[in-house]
C-alpha cells in the first residue's frame, strides 16, 4: 500500500491568503466570516440578496449574475416540468457555472493571487461538477445538522455501508422530528455529493426543548415547524442554532485553514468513503473537530 499523503488545505502566510464568499440570502454567515477573516470577495446569484447591500461588507468587492436569468427559471420549476425541462435546465447551470468562474478568474486577475478558499454561506444552488473541479478541496459549507449520525444504507451489502441521516434542505425539523435530544452544526469540504464531503469542524451542542420531545406525534409536525422557524418575530431554533453552533463551526474551520493548520489525507479511511482531516498534526475523528 503506498504511503499516505497529507496535503495542507493551505500553507502560505496568512496575511497573502484570499477567500470568496457565495450567497443567496441575508448573508450573516458571511458577515460573521468576514469579522474573523476578511474576504476578498462576496458573490450572489440573486440580485435582491441581502448580502448585497450590507453595511459590514461595503468595503468588499461584490458583484451578482442572476441564476434565475442565466437558467430560465428554478430546479424546483424545472422538475416539476418534466425531463425535458430539467435537463435544459441542469445545462443552463454548467453555463451559470462558468460565468461565475469567469467571474472568479477575474477578481483574482485584480488582486494578484488565486482563491484560496470558497465559503458558501446560504448559496442556494447545487454546487456542480464545474465549479468543483476549477476550486477541487477548496470550497466549504455549513450544514445545520450533526452529519457525523450516521445510518446503514438499505439494499444489498456494499463496501459504502452508511450514509448521513440528516441531510438536504430541512435537517433542523427533521432531526427533531426523528427525536434527536440536540442538534449542531457541521462544516465539510463540498464534493459531488449531497451534504456529503470530509466534516472539518462541528460547532457547539444546542439542546432541544423538552417540551417538544414529549409532544404528540398526531400535531407535533405542526408544532415543531412553528417551533424552529419561529412565530410572529420570535426567534426559531434554527436562528438560534445558526448563532450558537453555525458561525463558531464555520469561523472556526475559515481561521484555521488560512493559518495553515488543516490538511487533508489522501486514503478513504472512514467507511472506506472519507479521507482523514488532520488539526495541528492531529487526526480527527470521523465526525471532525469538535467545538465545546
Amino acid at each position: 500500500m503506498d504511503e499516505e499523503i497529507i496535503t495542507p488545505m493551505y500553507s502560505g502566510d496568512i496575511k497573502d491568503f484570499h477567500w470568496a464568499g457565495l450567497g443567496s440570502g441575508s448573508g450573516t454567515n458571511l458577515v460573521a466570516c468576514h469579522k474573523a477573516v476578511p474576504a476578498s470577495f462576496i458573490f450572489s446569484n440573486k440580485k435582491t440578496a441581502g448580502l448585497m447591500n450590507l453595511e459590514e461588507l461595503a468595503d468588499t468587492s461584490r458583484d451578482f449574475i442572476s441564476s434565475f436569468l442565466v437558467c430560465g427559471g428554478n430546479r424546483s420549476d424545472a422538475v416539476k416540468k418534466g425531463e425535458e425541462a430539467l435537463a435544459e435546465y441542469e445545462r443552463k447551470s454548467i453555463e451559470f457555472d462558468e460565468l461565475l468562474i469567469d467571474r472568479l478568474k477575474k477578481e483574482e486577475e485584480r488582486i494578484g493571487a488565486p482563491f484560496d478558499l470558497i465559503v458558501l454561506g446560504g448559496y442556494m444552488r447545487l454546487v456542480g461538477k464545474t465549479l468543483l473541479e476549477a476550486y477541487k478541496d477548496k470550497i466549504i459549507n455549513v450544514h445545520p445538522a450533526d452529519l457525523g449520525i450516521l445510518k446503514r444504507k438499505e439494499g444489498p451489502p456494499s463496501h459504502q455501508r452508511f450514509k448521513r441521516k440528516y441531510v438536504g434542505d430541512d435537517p433542523v425539523y427533521d432531526a427533531i422530528m426523528a427525536g434527536e435530544r440536540y442538534t449542531r452544526s457541521s462544516v465539510m469540504i463540498v464534493d459531488k455529493g449531497v451534504d456529503h464531503g470530509e466534516i472539518l469542524t462541528q460547532g457547539p451542542i444546542l439542546k432541544i426543548s423538552q417540551n417538544i420531545w414529549h409532544m404528540p406525534k398526531d400535531n407535533g409536525s405542526y408544532m415543531v415547524r412553528r417551533y424552529v422557524d419561529g412565530i410572529e418575530g420570535q426567534k426559531g431554533y434554527q436562528d438560534m442554532q445558526k448563532e450558537a453552533s453555525d458561525w463558531p463551526a464555520l469561523t472556526t474551520a475559515l481561521k484555521l485553514i488560512a493559518e495553515g493548520r488543516i490538511s487533508l489525507g489522501s486514503e478513504e479511511s472512514f467507511f472506506n468513503e472519507w479521507r482523514k482531516v488532520i488539526v495541528d498534526g492531529k487526526a480527527m475523528p470521523y465526525n471532525g473537530l469538535q467545538l465545546k
